[in-house]
């Protein structure tokens, strides 16, 4: 036998069929090559399709934290932090509380309101 008969076969990936996932890849590719504006309307679009998940509002926190924006970056970690919270995915809380805090320390009046609601 050959090498080449034990090397792993990949499979591309599917692309997805969810429009909620597409707009979040999208809005991913636009956040990598900083193109925040752009980002923040497929996120936003995709939370029109599920609003329920955690990770677009992260992103979309992170995203507005670039543009200055830090009540709505504020906004979308807290609500991350409250979704991971119940999808009890510890690596995804740890980093919404890392992020929050940093928030927290960069927008000490806006966090105030924030966590008075």
């Amino acid at each position: 036998m050959s090498d080449r008969e034990f090397e792993p076969r990949l499979t591309p990936k599917p692309p997805p069929t969810d429009p909620a996932e597409i707009h979040f890849k999208n809005a991913w590719q636009h956040r990598k090559f900083k193109r925040y504006q752009e980002a923040v309307d497929e996120f936003l679009k995709s939370l029109e399709h599920n609003p329920d998940k955690g990770a677009t509002h992260f992103n979309l926190g992170l995203v507005y934290d670039q543009l200055n924006e830090g009540r709505r970056a504020l906004t979308h970690v807290e609500k991350a932090l409250a979704l991971f919270g119940t999808e009890q995915h510890a690596s995804n809380n740890a980093a919404a509380q890392s992020l929050f805090k940093k928030l927290v320390n960069k927008y000490p009046d806006l966090a105030q309101d924030i966590q008075k609601k």
